[in-house]
């Protein structure tokens, strides 16, 4: 099995880099490595190694050493190719990604499983979103529209996010620009189309399609989500003051949001939404651009579209 890395050495305001760093001095396997210098690099390095790597059959295992950005990029650039396998270092703020699925830790992790431990290895789900451009998305952890894709834009536009980086408090940057935008997010109207049904919600301030339970930095949007049931789920939160919303947001690293009755969640294979506004969409917490009137956005999970590391492996008990 060949071993690559790709790395943002900006993630989580240089932790990347300091990872980084460390690691490779510490690391026995033989590997090759990228730095990422761009927006979207990721994915491009990922296709282009798995790509060189599909004809020949031999395997990979692709190390993101970064935040949940840089995972998604990765994850993006080698979705249909199964002789890529993605593992992940967590560098960045929020790490969601590493709250649910399998993530290394040290060197050692790393060398143990290169020894042979495939039988490690599990296919998951993810997301797929369509805009009315016609570009479509993946995603791992969630995608979507409203108040949480204004907030992830405030908070990766901001330097406080970068100083809250610096004195450990990364993950809170979050909940900090949920204050922030709280009294200037204007609700829009919203309707959800399924198994050919549709419904219509005023006063919405985000709709968020989830493939696991994890978003803003541990908040437990969708705790009954699962990246292997062949599911997504929709949350809806609407007609809440702004002072009810603050108080949710409370409840929701509890998970515990979900009694109240202005939240609604919907199970299924697909969803479509229409929107009329202009608003922020968002795929793991990256803005990836902003609806317009008569916008349409589609949801599809893709069945076992990408291979990683089970949790809780055998080698990591050795």
């Amino acid at each position: 099995m060949e071993l690559f890395f790709i790395i943002n050495e900006q993630a989580g305001n240089g932790k990347g880099k300091k990872v980084w760093e460390k690691l490779r001095k510490e690391l026995h396997t033989p590997f090759s490595f990228y730095i990422t210098n761009h927006h979207g690099h990721a994915t491009t390095i990922a296709r282009k190694i798995a790509s060189n790597f599909q004809l020949t059959g031999q395997k990979i295992l692709l190390i993101a050493v970064g935040g949940d950005g840089t995972i998604h990029e990765v994850v993006n650039g080698v979705i249909g190719f199964n002789h890529v396998y993605v593992g992940a270092i967590g560098a960045g703020s929020g790490n969601d990604f590493s709250r649910e699925y399998f993530t290394f830790h040290t060197a050692y992790e790393i060398d143990e499983f290169i020894k042979g431990n495939e039988q490690s290895l599990q296919q998951f789900n993810s997301g797929m979103v369509k805009w009315s451009t016609g570009q479509s998305i993946h995603f791992v952890n969630n995608s979507g529209i409203g108040f949480d894709a204004f907030v992830a834009k405030l908070a990766n536009h901001s330097t406080i996010k970068k100083r809250l980086n610096k004195m450990g408090l990364g993950k809170f940057s979050y909940v900090y620009f949920v204050l922030l935008g709280l009294f200037t997010f204007k609700l829009f109207t919203l309707t959800v189309e399924q198994n050919g049904s549709q419904r219509k919600y005023e006063k919405v301030w985000f709709a968020t399609v989830s493939n696991q339970p994890y978003f803003g930095g541990g908040m437990k949007i969708s705790p009954q989500s699962d990246p292997m049931d062949g599911k997504l789920e929709l949350t809806i939160v609407y007609n809440l003051s702004r002072l009810k919303l603050l108080l949710m947001f409370v409840t929701v690293f509890f998970g515990s949001h979900t009694r109240l009755q202005e939240v609604v969640q919907q199970k299924g294979d697909q969803f479509t939404l229409y929107i009329n506004d202009e608003l922020p969409c968002h795929a793991d917490g990256e803005v990836m651009g902003v609806t317009k009137n008569n916008s349409r956005i589609d949801y599809v999970v893709q069945k076992k579209s990408w291979m990683s590391i089970k949790r809780n492996s055998e080698f990591m008990k050795k």
